[in-house]
C-alpha cells in the first residue's frame, strides 16, 4: 500500500489545492479557487460580455460604477457547494444572484468555458447578469415574461476567438422544454396575474416562450417597435394585459406567429466585432493565507444567514482569527459574523482592527456602520453612540463617495435621532437609489420621504416599480395599496373644471 501511495505521488506531483484568486476589473470583482490564469480569462469574457451588452443597449457612454456597486462573483468548486449555500436540494442549480445596495453577489460553480463556447456556469450568470444590467437601465418593473426573456436573449451569448461577441443566439437548451414541458398560454405568458393563478407543480415551457416572445420582437424583422411601444404603455400605468392588447393586437394571431417562428430552421443573432469592445484592464492577485482560510466563513456571511445560522458561523470565524489575528480581512469578515449573531459592540472592535492594519478596507468600514446603527438605535441615550455612528459613515464616503451605504444610513441616522431630514440627506438617498436602482427596501425609503415632502407625482413615479413587481401581483402588495393612496393625493391636487361660466365670462358674452 506504501509503494502505491508512493507510486500516486511520483506520477501526480502536482496535485495540490488551488489557490484563491481575486481578479478585479471595470464592472467584476471575481473571487474564485482556481488558478491566476484562469481567472483572469473568465474576467476578461465577463468583460467582453457586458461591454457587448451595453453596446446593444445603446449605454457605450454609462460611468462606471464605484468599486462597491460592481457586482462581485464568487465561484466555488462544484454545483454542490453552490446549492448548499442557496439551500437547494434540487440537484441543478448551478448559480444565483442576490441585489444589494453596496454588495450585489453571485454564486456559481467552477468555470471551464475556452474559445467561443460558453460553460454552464457561465450561462446561468450571464442570465443573471442581464437582469443586473436592466435594473439598471430602466426605473419600471418589467412583466416577468419580458425580464425572464431578456435574461434568455442575452444569456446564450458566443464569445469569439477574434474577440467579438454574438447575442442573442437560438436557447438549444431550452429546447426540449419548448418541445416537451407543459404549455403556457399566451394570456398567461404575457401577465403574470393569470400565469399564477394557472401555475401547476409539473414542468412548464415559461422560460423558453418568454425567451421566444422577446426574440421574436426584437430580431425577426416583423412588428417593429412593438416592444419599444409595449414598454412605453407599460410605464404610463397600463395594466400588462391592457399594454399587451393595446400594442400586439390579436394575442391568438400573436401566438400563431410565434409558433411559425420556432419552426424556422434559422434564426438571426447579432454580432458585435471586437474593436466595438473596450475591456479595461483586469488585475489578478493571490489571496493572502489568512483571506483563502477566512473564505468559507465569507461565503456564508454575503449568502446570508439567520438566528440559527449565524453562531455556527461566527465560531468558524472566531477559529480562522486564532490563526490569523493580524489579517484585516479576516478581521472584517470575523467583525461581518459578529454582527450577524447580534455581538455588536465585538463587531465594531473587528472592525476598528481591521481598519488600523488596512484603513481602505471597505467591508470593515460598512460591518461598522451596521453595528454602530445598531447600538445607538437600542440606546437610551444615544447621542453619543449617533456622532460614532455619522463619523463611521464620513469615513467611508470619503473612501467611496459614491458607496450607498453611507448615503443610506446617514438618511437613516437622522431619523433615529428624531431630527429633520436635510435637503443634503433626502438627496443622497435618492443618489443611493441611483446607484442601487434595485435595492427595494432603498425604493420604499424614498418613496415614503417624498410622501413627506407631499411630491405625489414623484412618488408614484418610484412606487411603480414594486406596485407592479411581477413576483408580488397579490391584491394585498402594500405597495399597490400605497400607490392607490398616493393617485388620491395626485387627483386632488389637479384643478378642478369649472362646471359654470366665470363672472368675467358671461361679462365678456
Amino acid at each position: 500500500m506504501v509503494r502505491f501511495l508512493l507510486l500516486v505521488l511520483l506520477l501526480f506531483p502536482t496535485i495540490a489545492k488551488a489557490e484563491w484568486h481575486e481578479a478585479n476589473s471595470e464592472n467584476f470583482r471575481v473571487i474564485a479557487e482556481q488558478g491566476e490564469k484562469d481567472v483572469r480569462e473568465f474576467t476578461e469574457r465577463l468583460e467582453r460580455y457586458h461591454s457587448a451588452m451595453v453596446f446593444i443597449l445603446g449605454r457605450k457612454t454609462t460611468t462606471p460604477p464605484s468599486p462597491s456597486n460592481r457586482v462581485t462573483i464568487y465561484v466555488v468548486r462544484s454545483a454542490g457547494q453552490v446549492q448548499k449555500l442557496a439551500g437547494n436540494k434540487s440537484g441543478f442549480l448551478r448559480g444565483f444572484y442576490q441585489a444589494r445596495a453596496g454588495g450585489s453577489v453571485a454564486f456559481i460553480s467552477r468555470v471551464d468555458g475556452q474559445g467561443s463556447l460558453i460553460s454552464q456556469s457561465e450561462q446561468v450568470l450571464f442570465h443573471e447578469y442581464a437582469h443586473h444590467i436592466m435594473h439598471g437601465a430602466t426605473a419600471w418593473a418589467s412583466p416577468r415574461w419580458l425580464s425572464e426573456g431578456f435574461a434568455e436573449f442575452f444569456s446564450t451569448a458566443r464569445l469569439e476567438k477574434e474577440g467579438g461577441v454574438g447575442l442573442g443566439l437560438p436557447a438549444h437548451h431550452r429546447a426540449g422544454e419548448l418541445a416537451y414541458a407543459r404549455n403556457v398560454s399566451i394570456e398567461a405568458l404575457l401577465d403574470s396575474a393569470t400565469y399564477k393563478k394557472d401555475k401547476s407543480n409539473s414542468y412548464d415551457e415559461f422560460y423558453g416562450r418568454s425567451w421566444l416572445l422577446y426574440h421574436y420582437l426584437q430580431l425577426s424583422g416583423n412588428r417593429k417597435g412593438q416592444l419599444v411601444d409595449y414598454q412605453v404603455a407599460l410605464a404610463n400605468g397600463a395594466s400588462e394585459m391592457e399594454a399587451a392588447t393595446r400594442v400586439f393586437g390579436d394575442l391568438k394571431q400573436l401566438d400563431k406567429e410565434l409558433n411559425n417562428y420556432l419552426r424556422k430552421t434559422r434564426m438571426t443573432f447579432l454580432s458585435i466585432p471586437g474593436k466595438e469592445l473596450l475591456i479595461g484592464p483586469i488585475t489578478v492577485r493571490a489571496m493572502r493565507p489568512g483571506e483563502a482560510a477566512i473564505m468559507p466563513v465569507v461565503l456564508e456571511s454575503k449568502r446570508g444567514v439567520n438566528a440559527e445560522t449565524a453562531p455556527p458561523v461566527l465560531a468558524r470565524a472566531e477559529a480562522v482569527h486564532a490563526k490569523f489575528p493580524n489579517d484585516a480581512a479576516v478581521l472584517a469578515a470575523l467583525a461581518e459574523a459578529q454582527h450577524d449573531a447580534g455581538n455588536h459592540a465585538a463587531a465594531v472592535a473587528s472592525a476598528d482592527k481591521a481598519i488600523v492594519l488596512d484603513p481602505a478596507n471597505v467591508n470593515a468600514h460598512v460591518q461598522k456602520i451596521y453595528a454602530l446603527w445598531q447600538i445607538a438605535d437600542k440606546a437610551e441615550n444615544a447621542d453619543t453612540d449617533w456622532k460614532r455612528l455619522k463619523r463611521a459613515i464620513t469615513a467611508l464616503n470619503k473612501i467611496e463617495p459614491d458607496h450607498p451605504i453611507p448615503l443610506i444610513y446617514f438618511y437613516r441616522s437622522l431619523q433615529g435621532e428624531g431630527k429633520d431630514i436635510t435637503d443634503l440627506a433626502a438627496h443622497g438617498l435618492e443618489r443611493a437609489l441611483e446607484l442601487a436602482p434595485y435595492d427595494q427596501a432603498v425604493r420604499w425609503q424614498v418613496v415614503q420621504q417624498l410622501m413627506n415632502e407631499k411630491k405625489w407625482g414623484l412618488a408614484h413615479r418610484m412606487l411603480m416599480p414594486l406596485a407592479n413587481d411581477p413576483h408580488n401581483r397579490s391584491e394585498d402588495n402594500p405597495a399597490a395599496v400605497l400607490l392607490a393612496e398616493i393617485a388620491k393625493n395626485i387627483e386632488a391636487q389637479q384643478p378642478k373644471k369649472a362646471e359654470t361660466r366665470t363672472e368675467t365670462e358671461k361679462a365678456a358674452t
